[in-house]
């Protein structure tokens, strides 16, 4: 059942039955469960919409950060935070760290390092 709010940003809560709904706009409806809306609707602030409902967003759900370059190099088995800021100095992203490789060139790194570098970067 779609319900709105007569103000904006306003909460309704409850722990018999648990729920939470948070209204952002006054008029702007939301999906109320069924067994919610006897509750809801005894407080005055609520009513019963028919327009289009408000798109919600998961609270849960975390949006997907892009990886930094050293946050990539650190996930290599064998590199750490150290050892991936001495990358960064010499190859401050990604592409020329890929370019390097491709052109054959010796890395000014261990030789466990340059293997690994080129073992995640060579396919």
């Amino acid at each position: 059942m779609k319900v709105a709010s007569k103000q904006s940003n306003i909460c309704i809560k409850s722990n018999n039955p648990k729920f939470k709904y948070r209204f952002k706009q006054a008029d702007i409806p939301l999906e109320v469960e069924d067994e919610h809306l006897d509750k809801i609707l005894m407080n005055g602030d609520f009513y019963i919409s028919d327009k289009e409902l408000e798109k919600r967003e998961n609270p849960n759900k975390k949006e997907k950060k892009e990886k930094s370059w050293e946050e990539e190099l650190i996930e290599i088995k064998g590199i750490g935070k150290k050892t991936a800021k001495d990358i960064i100095l010499v190859y401050p992203n990604r592409h020329n760290l890929l370019e390097a490789l491709e052109k054959g060139k010796d890395l000014p790194f261990d030789d466990d390092v340059e293997k690994k570098l080129k073992e995640v970067f060579i396919h």
